[in-house]
């Protein structure tokens, strides 16, 4: 029978979890759950098992595989068919432990796997004994090393892995020494905390076994000796153990919880459990004992208890499907306790988990009682009766009664204003001189309320309160004589209460001008101070009997969306201002001082503010709080799991007598109690859980402190989680010796991101902060591959190829400079010995033709007439004395040309007389130029040459500059042979000034003329 219940409950615990929790009612525990489900990284949300290492990474055992958990990150691993061997054996995961090498051992739907934290792979088991083990519902590692696990229908296993033997306990009819069934139940091993052995519980009526892992014995009803109250022939299931004296299942025919002494072996109680439902609380599936000997229990019926640990008095709780705050499912599998308290619950839809002795503060739902609450701004004021129970009102004119000890509320309609807008704090409800009564404060109107008749009652207001303002903002009560009443006026009113006599108190805005109040309230002195909307902070002079502006203050334009202050024990002012976070009023010093969230605030949005009983100053926007310590200069913050998707309300924020501070937010009245926040601490290292890269994540193993990353892999991110919830209570810092040269503030990010990281070794350091507390620091050695064209042997390498190479090329290149400068000089060389070869060429070819003609002259002449002879022979000398002084010169000025030419000249005329003409016209600034030895006698002798010269048909040449040329003109009159021409003098006298100028030697031809240019040096 038990068998199909476990089977059914399997098939269907999805389907009735959801359809049974429609039906429950709010949970009567005051703890507030949080949940982490598959959006967080859960594998799956059907949890089964929770196991922490001895390293401190939490495993979760799921419907979709086995998780490791740091507190902010999952690494999931799951069933692969590609590799089946090294990988999870099966994906649903029922139980698991962890043995003397530090191995996880894991109990799945296809028998068991040992993950190796040193290889980081699964070693499976399927078939044992030759029996396949199939379902295996629960694994032991004992503290001999053993391993115990249990299949399905198979009875009890141990396994030796030293020696790689299994021992198979089995149900044998005709042996009473037997297992009493082969159907243990799941939750149904524990290993006896004294004795070597376990207690196994079944799931049909076959009752409670102890396997004596010595002797092989199992005792039962069947074979017990002592005669034991705990065998019988019972269903059981849920064992577990409170401490090492005390054990504890479920007696699921006699629908009892046993709690028994293992010491004494004695029943210490007998446990019942009554529905709120009238239905039954088993058979029972899970019990789970914290620390604090409570049980926590959850059954195949879908009920879970709270059974009290010193009174043992159970108490019901259940899943609201409304409540957000409540356990997330209405069944668990597992529970687990962290060092710091929290309790950990595994639902069907995922963790759950509450601090119940550090939850600081309690949820009240009143939009369940109003829904009206979640349509408008919600709550608007509250009241603390002296019997303890809660008055409070709302933007829609409701007054609440509430009862926060049994969570019941009374609702009363407060009269709506015909012409109702909504305003800060209205309805406004405040205490009453009589204990009887209370006022109540509306846009136009204020009201008594007897709390015994249940009636309001209009209070009287004089005619100036109407003719002096425009509406109503807020009441105050002072000595219980005295009411202030602050509307929108450029007065406030005040009410002596006994004789009902009013009186007005100016503000200083003078008068005409009306102010809103949105807040008021008197210090520790009795000073009564006001906020004003869009003006700021106002004091009562007593003396002048009118309200001043207080002094030390931001200018009226800057801080203008105040909301309620409070005075704390110091006489100073705390005031939330929207858009620039909390501002402190120091009315002894006349000085003010804002904190933001550059300082630690939540942020700057604040809306309320409230002083607790050791000095610290509550600061709430919306949803976040922030609890400020003004002596550590320091801030606590959190965020409440209520209004994720709203922000249309005000905060609003009151001391209570039991020194707690209540909140309201929109239609969730909240109750902190801020002892529990000052609290100590108890911080856990930080955990290094994996190492993440774009194609594949590397698992942190503890043993793991050093990591090498290839060449390529330089861009990773490090994941790093305290495993202590809520996250916020941590501050994380990180650095990475060698790159990071300062710690990083990561605040609550559990994860450092690095890009691009050059070869090298690194260190990676990561610790937290938790209050005024640090943890100790974690490390991982890193190294990153260098790529080889950034290794220093490389860069050595290439500095010397480097080297070698320009040494190379600048030996090649004086080589060659060297070569070609050695070329150059050679070529010049060889030019100008050719040009002088040419030049004397030119002279050699001159003198000869030159030298025949002269001397024919002459010889004519001596015949002739003997004294020209002698006058032509010293023209002649002294023309050959010219060429050869001038012989080894390049070239000689143009004035010394122009002179040797004319003995030229003279000889020439001597010859032909009237048939030749030349002329000579060069300006005196070019006399000074340079030119080549002879040149003129050479172009003239060309002339003469080539041309006819008569009496009657002179040759005329003429010699003249034109820029940077010497002309030479003649004439055209052509011989038609001309004798001793080899065509070579005008070529030889331009190769001869292509070398000396950067001018060419022109040669032009005209029908006419024949024209010579000649560059000037």
């Amino acid at each position: 029978m038990a068998n199909k219940i476990l089977t059914w409950g399997f098939g269907w615990l999805l389907l009735f979890s959801v359809k049974t929790g429609l039906l429950a009612q709010p949970s009567q525990l005051p703890l507030e759950f949080h949940h982490i489900r598959e959006q967080q990284g859960l594998s799956y949300n059907v949890v089964n098992t929770f196991l922490q290492d001895r390293d401190g990474q939490l495993w979760v055992g799921t419907y979709g595989g086995l998780d490791r958990f740091d507190g902010s990150h999952f690494t999931t691993f799951k069933a692969d068919r590609q590799n089946p061997d090294k990988t999870l054996v099966n994906n649903i995961v029922h139980d698991l432990c962890q043995d003397n090498n530090g191995n996880i051992w894991a109990a799945t739907n296809n028998g068991i796997t040992r993950y190796d934290r040193k290889t980081g792979q699964f070693f499976n088991i399927r078939t044992a004994e030759g029996i396949n083990l199939g379902q295996c519902l629960n694994i032991i590692c004992d503290r001999e090393g053993r391993i115990w696990f249990s299949s399905h229908q198979n009875g009890l296993f141990q396994f030796d892995p030293r020696k790689n033997i299994f021992c198979h306990y089995v149900h044998r009819p005709e042996d009473p020494a037997s297992l009493s069934s082969n159907l243990v139940s799941k939750n149904g091993l524990v290993e006896d905390p004294k004795r070597p052995g376990l207690w196994v519980t079944m799931e049909d009526e076959n009752g409670l076994n102890f396997v004596d892992a010595v002797s092989g014995q199992c005792y039962n009803y069947r074979n017990n000796p002592e005669k034991s109250p705990l065998f019988q022939p019972h269903g059981t299931s849920g064992v577990t153990l409170d401490g090492n004296s005390l054990l504890i299942f479920a007696d699921n025919a006699a629908e009892r919880i046993i709690v028994y002494n293992l010491d004494t072996k004695t029943v210490v109680k007998s446990i019942p459990l009554k529905t709120r439902s009238g239905q039954t609380a088993f058979p029972m599936a899970t019990i789970f004992v914290d620390r604090n000997h409570n049980l926590w229990t959850s059954s195949w019926t879908y009920h879970m208890f709270f059974v009290e640990g010193k009174t043992y008095q159970p108490t019901e709780f259940f899943h609201d499907v409304a409540g957000k705050t409540s356990i997330a499912g209405d069944f668990f599998w597992a529970g687990w306790q962290q060092s710091d308290g929290t309790i950990w619950l595994g639902t069907v839809n995922g963790i759950s988990y509450a601090n119940p002795e550090k939850a600081f503060y309690r949820i009240h739902n009143l939009a369940q009682f109003l829904p009206e609450l979640n349509q408008d701004e919600g709550l608007s004021s509250f009241l603390e009766d002296p019997d303890g129970s809660w008055w409070l009102t709302s933007v829609g004119h409701k007054l609440i009664h509430y009862d926060p000890v049994i969570r019941r509320a009374k609702i009363i309609p407060i009269p709506v204003p015909k012409d109702n807008v909504f305003r800060f704090n209205l309805p406004l409800v405040i205490a009453s001189p009589d204990p009887n009564e209370f006022f109540i404060c509306t846009l136009r109107a204020i009201y008594t309320f007897n709390k015994r008749t249940r009636k309001l009652k209009p209070f009287p207001l004089p005619k100036m309160v109407a003719e002096r303002s425009n509406a109503l903002n807020t009441l105050l009560l002072r000595q219980g004589n005295w009411l202030w009443l602050f509307a929108t006026s450029d007065v406030v009113f005040q009410c002596y209460l006994p004789t009902k006599q009013w009186r007005t108190v100016p503000m200083p805005f003078g008068t005409g001008n009306r102010v809103r109040t949105r807040a008021a309230g008197f210090d520790r002195k009795g000073v009564l101070w006001a906020d004003v909307l869009n003006r700021g902070i106002v004091r009562l002079s007593t003396d002048l009997q009118q309200f001043t502006n207080y002094p030390a203050q931001p200018r009226s334009t800057e801080f203008t969306d105040h909301f309620a202050f409070q005075v704390d024990e110091q006489n100073r002012l705390w005031s939330p201002v929207s858009g620039y976070g909390l501002v402190e009023l120091n009315s002894q010093k006349n000085t003010f001082r804002t904190w933001t969230e550059q300082d630690g605030l939540c942020s700057n949005d604040v809306r309320a503010v409230c002083t607790d009983a050791y000095g610290h100053i509550w600061a709430s926007s919306f949803n976040k709080l922030s609890i400020f310590n003004p002596a550590r200069s320091s801030f606590q913050n959190f965020v409440l799991p209520v209004n994720d998707a709203t922000i249309n309300y005000i905060n609003y924020l009151y001391n209570l007598r039991n020194r707690n501070i209540l909140g309201m937010l929109k239609g969730y009245v909240i109750e902190f109690m801020p002892h529990r926040v000052n609290s100590q601490l108890v911080p856990t290292n930080v955990l290094i859980s994996t190492v993440t890269q774009p194609d594949t994540t590397i698992v942190i193993q503890p043993q793991t402190t050093s990591l090498r990353l290839g060449v390529n892999n330089n861009n990773f991110s490090i994941n790093y989680s305290a495993l202590s919830l809520p996250q916020q209570s941590y501050t994380y810092f990180y650095k990475l010796d060698n790159y990071d040269d300062h710690w990083v503030r990561a605040g609550a990010r559990s994860v450092a991101n690095y890009t691009k990281i050059p070869g090298g070794k690194y260190v990676f350091r990561v610790k937290a902060l938790v209050g005024r507390q640090e943890t100790k620091e974690t490390t991982l050695a890193i190294q990153v591959d260098t790529a080889f064209y950034n290794t220093i042997w490389f860069r050595i390498g290439m500095l010397l190829l480097l080297g070698g190479l320009i040494y190379g090329g600048y030996r090649y290149r004086i080589r060659q400079t060297s070569r070609l400068h050695h070329l150059k000089i050679q070529a010049t060389r060889l030019e100008r010995d050719k040009t002088e070869i040419q030049y004397q060429n030119l002279i050699n070819h001159l003198n000869p033709h030159f030298l025949f003609n002269s001397l024919t002259s002459l010889n004519s002449l001596i015949i002739t007439d003997p004294k020209q002879a002698s006058r032509f022979l010293q023209k002649l000398s002294a023309l050959y004395r010219y060429i050869l002084q001038n012989r080894d010169r390049e070239t000689v000025s143009l004035e010394n040309e122009i002179n040797f030419v004319q003995h030229y000249i003279i000889l020439q005329k001597s010859r032909f007389e009237d048939g030749l003409q030349i002329t000579i016209d060069v300006p005196e600034e070019n006399l000074t130029r340079q030119i080549v030895p002879v040149t003129l006698q050479n172009l003239f002798e060309n002339a003469i040459k080539h041309n006819t010269i008569d009496d009657d048909d002179p040759l005329k040449i003429r010699v003249f500059s034109e820029g940077e040329y010497l002309c030479v003109e003649n004439n055209l009159q052509r011989k038609r042979f001309v004798e001793t021409s080899n065509q070579q003098g005008l070529e030889n006298l331009k190769t001869l000034y292509r070398y000396l100028s950067n001018l060419p030697l022109v040669i032009t031809e005209t029908e006419t003329h024949f024209i010579v240019k000649v560059p000037m040096i």
